[in-house]
């Protein structure tokens, strides 16, 4: 009976991590974000929106530059999507007219 017992519980707690891994899997969207470079710093670049607002994002080795790396005052239109420790990671770099 008591190995009947462990055998249902253990059963029952690989289930419940299988289902718990297939509802947090979640397809990563990328957003939107217009603004003037305002720093950069490493792989790091700083993006002014029109209303004010300073976004942080961080660029890696699938960042994509449609051109050229942005220089400060250079408007441009990033997309990104949030990573794993919740940052901004940029996928694409596209610069606009000044």
């Amino acid at each position: 009976m008591k190995k009947r017992k462990r055998i249902l519980i253990m059963g029952f707690l690989t289930l419940l991590i299988i289902f718990s891994l297939l509802v947090n899997t979640t397809e990563a969207k990328s957003n939107i974000y217009y603004g003037k470079v305002v720093a950069t710093e490493g792989k790091m670049i700083q993006v002014k929106a029109d209303n004010g607002k300073v976004a942080v994002f961080w660029l890696g080795h699938r960042t994509r530059f449609d051109s050229r790396v942005p220089f400060l005052g250079d408007r441009v239109r990033i997309e990104y999507v949030k990573d794993k420790l919740n940052r901004n990671a940029v996928t694409r770099v596209t610069l606009l007219g000044k």
